[in-house]
């Protein structure tokens, strides 16, 4: 008897959480289930990796979300290779795969959503409450986001499913002199206070709130240096901002692989986000035992006990960020503390492993279903 075939449909593999996260989970679903990636758009940096890792990654480029042609060349695509499950990612996938993956027959219909607020338009949630009735499971990675979609979009409440996200903590451990390479290298020494932001260069992330706060930290703070790590469109006005703020300790360093590190290198990780669904870089910064500092906003407090795991502070909030930092510069042994809780939650509740166990039942449940 043959494995159930499971296509994940995405936009394009970038180097992202998510797509990360994807590459992970599906490294664990192989055993049980015939997996494969579809991108409507490009194939993306990641996509060797999932090659590397015998998981076939098919690129169908869509002119557009309801394009006729490209809704029956996917459709066709997963009728022909006797798909038993679609699982989509992001808004446009979830669309596009949705329509596809119903006109193709296939018998499990899923589409994953990652943070609250996730349309752009009021027209964006008519199209997902009209589509609701075709999928057989709609998954959220956190309680936040199920709130969004049943109450802004119509969502059944019985088809939503929260799978928290999870870390492959092997992935991220590091060695003694990369890491003493690392901290070399970005100026990390023990007396230094390290503030690392690890995210998108784009507006939705908050960058500003900290460039605010670290006004107040570059009086307070003598060894102070912030790491801004991540790239995207909104670089030059970050620049121009840390200009214009006259902030000296800020350092761009862009995209980096090697993130753990970093994290590790640093004394605090901040994520001052308009908006989560169930952060990534917030479980990271737990799992390297550096405490967090995040907006209050989504999914945070599911992944964070405040003032135990980590801390939340208002969104925009620059006053309350810039004191929970000086805070945390004051006292080390409340960094360690913070930090060793941090990595202990992340070990018991959000790891990979766990995530591909809920994924797994989850398939198995609405397969049964449907057959």
């Amino acid at each position: 008897m043959r494995k159930p075939r499971v296509a994940r449909i995405v936009s394009y593999l970038p180097v992202g959480g998510v797509e990360k996260r994807l590459l992970a989970i599906l490294g664990r679903l192989k055993e049980d289930f015939e997996v494969e990636v579809i991108c409507i758009h490009s194939r993306g940096k990641l996509a060797p990796l999932f090659e590397e890792a015998n998981i076939p990654v098919t690129v169908i480029p869509f002119k557009s979300r309801l394009h006729p042609v490209s809704l029956y060349r996917l459709a066709s695509y997963l009728r022909k290779r006797k798909v038993d499950i679609v699982h989509t990612h992001m808004y446009r996938p979830n669309i596009s795969g949705t329509l596809a993956a119903r006109l193709a027959g296939v018998p499990v219909v899923i589409s994953n959503v990652h943070n609250v607020d996730h349309w752009d338009t009021g027209r964006q949630i008519l199209m997902d409450r009209l589509l609701h009735p075709l999928r057989h499971g709609i998954v959220a990675v956190s309680q936040a986001v199920k709130r969004d979609i049943v109450n802004r979009s119509g969502a059944p409440l019985d088809k939503v499913v929260v799978i928290y996200n999870g870390l492959d903590l092997d992935s991220l451990q590091t060695g003694e002199e990369a890491l003493e390479r690392v901290k070399k290298e970005v100026g990390a020494s023990n007396e230094t206070f390290v503030v690392s932001m690890v995210a998108r260069l784009v507006p939705a992330k908050g960058h500003e709130h900290l460039f605010i706060a670290g006004q107040g930290l570059e009086r307070l703070v003598k060894n102070l240096q912030v790491l801004v790590v991540g790239g995207g469109s909104y670089k030059a006005e970050l620049e121009e901002r840390v200009r214009n703020l006259g902030l000296k300790k800020v350092r761009f360093l862009g995209e980096r692989r090697d993130v753990p590190y970093l994290l590790k290198a640093s004394k605090v990780s901040v994520l001052p986000s308009m908006k989560e669904g169930f952060s990534n870089v917030v479980l990271e910064s737990m799992a390297a035992r550096v405490p967090v500092v995040a907006s209050d906003v989504g999914g945070v407090r599911e992944a964070i006990e405040p003032c135990y795991s980590g801390f939340v502070v208002n969104y925009g909030a620059h006053r309350e960020l810039e004191k929970v930092l000086l805070l945390l510069h004051s006292l080390p042994a409340l960094r360690k503390s913070v930090g060793a809780h941090g990595g202990r939650r992340v070990e018991r509740r959000f790891t990979v492993e766990v995530m591909a166990e809920k994924t797994k039942e989850l398939y198995l449940n609405l397969l049964g279903r449907g057959r």
